[in-house]
């Protein structure tokens, strides 16, 4: 029934094992269920994957090799992988699920967020990214779509999501077998982009154009056409963000290092950008008190990921 279609699963249907209860987001990377584990009544968030994925022999062995890696990880801001295979021809993995928005949903409602709330979420998913890379892990496709954010003591608590869809550093570009370009235009770096090979610098260039998009409530390269925003990504500086109201230029300094053009000219790490984010918010006072759901759940709603 599955096979070789990634099509919407009714609630109540069986998929490799898991009884879905509802669709609660779709992209470019496939479709997430709330579901509920096969002999139990925990909740996972199921994400099934594009068919043509799993006929891509590269891929499947990556993709099973990175899920073993993910599901390794366990730290306060990383969404935990609890488990992936293949059912009918089609990839799937399971991820646990926390009942909330993704950075994504947030800031379609507010529009953007205080600097200090901006930076504390990009601290944390700094942390999250620099977890990874100990692993060896390149996240690749870090986007407001993929960080879930719960309210914790006032302020956000964010979540990292998507690690079983990373790319190992030993891979040598953002294409698939197909051509088909696995991560988000609007937050991608150059190198990935031009399908050069990457590290784990390509994730704080995107947690610069996330942290961007957090301040500023735009993109960093709005533009008309896919083609034109990845030659902006290419060739174009980042625009400084204190153009937007009530941002500190600090924080301009912040973008222009985390979205060089070259790799080398980038922060060595995502969490010193995260510090650096910090450091530069402190000027921007204290922010509200953050109110939202108690946990967030990854559903990937964001810009499409196949450019």
């Amino acid at each position: 029934m599955y096979k070789g279609q990634v099509t919407a699963l009714e609630p109540g249907a069986d998929f490799a094992g898991h009884t879905i209860v509802r669709l609660i987001g779709s992209g470019g990377m496939g479709q997430v269920y709330l579901a509920r584990e096969p002999g139990s009544e925990r909740d996972v968030a199921l994400k099934v994957l594009p068919a043509e994925l799993a006929g891509e022999p590269r891929f499947r062995a990556r993709f099973e090799r990175e899920s073993r890696l993910a599901s390794s990880l366990s730290h306060p801001h990383v969404v935990p992988v609890l488990g992936s295979g293949e059912a009918e021809g089609t990839l799937w993995m399971t991820l646990g699920f926390v009942d909330g928005p993704d950075l994504s949903t947030v800031l379609a409602e507010r529009g953007r967020l205080h600097p200090a709330d901006a930076a504390l979420i990009a601290s944390q998913v700094g942390a999250a990214l620099d977890a990874a890379a100990a692993e060896g892990l390149v996240h690749r496709d870090v986007k407001p779509g993929n960080v879930f954010i719960e309210a914790e003591g006032g302020r956000p608590h964010a979540w990292l999501g998507d690690f079983g869809l990373s790319r190992a550093t030993d891979s040598q570009s953002g294409l698939t077998g197909t051509g088909m370009f696995l991560g988000t235009i609007h937050y991608a770096a150059p190198e990935q982009i031009q399908a050069e090979e990457v590290d784990a610098t390509v994730d704080v260039y995107a947690l610069g154009a996330v942290l961007f998009k957090a301040l500023t409530g735009e993109v960093p390269f709005a533009r008309e056409r896919d083609v034109d925003v990845a030659m902006a990504h290419i060739v174009d500086p980042a625009p400084p963000p204190s153009e937007a109201e009530g941002v500190p230029g600090a924080f301009d300094e912040v973008i222009r290092r985390a979205m060089a053009k070259l790799p080398g000219d980038r922060y060595p790490s995502a969490g010193e950008l995260g510090a650096a984010a910090v450091e530069a918010a402190q000027e921007s006072g204290e922010p509200p008190e953050w109110r939202g759901p108690e946990r967030a759940s990854p559903g990937g709603s964001d810009e499409p990921t196949a450019a």
